[in-house]
Order: structure tokens, then sequence, then C-alpha cells
């Protein structure tokens, strides 16, 4: 038995590092699609800047000028689960339902990964609606499930609801990783759902 034990944990902990950028077979079913396939940039854009790489299964940027990664096709009603990891000092966001063009933070929401912030601390809709306050520990992974139906918003952080509320300002659109210059920024585990009938 003592040296069946080991072998099963060996298993057991690789088994949950093969979960990492995968579907299960539930998902599949349920519609989800993977927007981060552990090992390319496939399906995202960096505007000709080689700030973003894949690196041991997790998308980073950590270094050079403020950059922002826009995946390929725009969405409308989601639900989007992505895991992300910084740094103390670190200052990130994800951008939801961004226009092609101009800001992605004017044109459509960022959803906060800072935890300073004076006004729109971490899972906020900056410049729209303040999230409950919450800190999350630098340098561990959390979870953001951020379902986005007509003008509702809702905002799961660790299994938390910090967010729940509404507004209309943009209904379809582009989500964008925001790298600040310097401030590393992890990602992985990039999944989305669409909603209704798109």
């Amino acid at each position: 038995m003592r040296a069946i034990l080991p072998i099963l944990l060996v298993f057991s902990a690789a088994a949950g590092f093969a979960q990492d950028n995968t579907l299960t077979a539930q998902e599949k079913a349920e519609g989800w699609i993977l927007l981060f396939d552990g090992r390319s940039l496939n399906g995202w854009d960096q505007g000709g800047r080689s700030v973003w790489r894949a690196e041991n299964r997790v998308l980073v940027a950590d270094q050079g000028p403020a950059a922002n990664l826009r995946y390929e096709t725009p969405f409308s009603d989601f639900i989007l689960k992505a895991d992300w990891r910084q740094g103390a000092d670190g200052n990130s966001g994800i951008f939801i339902r961004s226009a092609l063009q101009g800001q992605p933070a004017t044109t459509g929401y960022e959803i906060q990964i800072w935890n300073d912030h004076p006004e729109f601390p971490t899972g906020s809709l900056v410049f729209h609606v303040k999230a409950k306050p919450v800190k999350p520990a630098p340098d561990v992974w959390h979870t953001f499930e951020i379902t986005a139906q007509g003008d509702h918003y809702v905002i799961v952080l660790d299994g938390e609801t910090i967010l729940d509320a509404r507004d209309s300002k943009s209904k379809e659109g582009y989500i964008l990783l925001q790298h600040n210059q310097d401030k590393r920024i992890e990602f992985r585990n990039l999944k989305l759902k669409r909603l209704g009938s798109q």
C-alpha cells in the first residue's frame, strides 16, 4: 500500500495539471469553447507588439510597453471564465464588449484586476460600477466568472459574487487582456460559453 500511494499522488497531480486549458466532456456538451490552447497565441492579436507569450501553459506578459491582447472574435452575451495571477504591484484587467478601434475601457467595459485602485477595485466595471471590496492575494491563482447578458453583468471571484449590476453602454464587442508596462500578469483556463441564440 505504501508503494501505491505515491504513485496515486503523482497520477493525481499529473491529471490535475492536464486539466488546465482543456474542456471537459460536460463543458463541450454545454457549448463552452476554449480561448487559449495552452501552447500558442492562436486566435489572439497583440497589435504587432511582442509582449505576450505562451509559457508553461500560461499566457504571460511581464515586461515591455503596455499592450492589450485581443481575441479575434467579438461576442455579445456570454459567460467567461478566466484564471489570473499577478504580483503585489500588479495592475491589469479584462476588457469585454470593446470595439475594434478606440480605448477598450471606453468603448466597452474593463473588469478590474488591481487591488489598489482608489475608486474601482478588483472586480469592478471601471468607470461604471464599483465591486464589493476584496483583496485577492498576490502571487496565487484566482478565478473570475464573468456573465454579460443584455445589460446585466455579474462578476464572481473565487466563487463569491462581488458585482451584480446593469449598464447598457455596450452589448457586443471584443475580449482583451490588459498588460500595463512592466507589470507581470498571467492568464490560463480562458473558457467562454455563448448565451442566447447567437
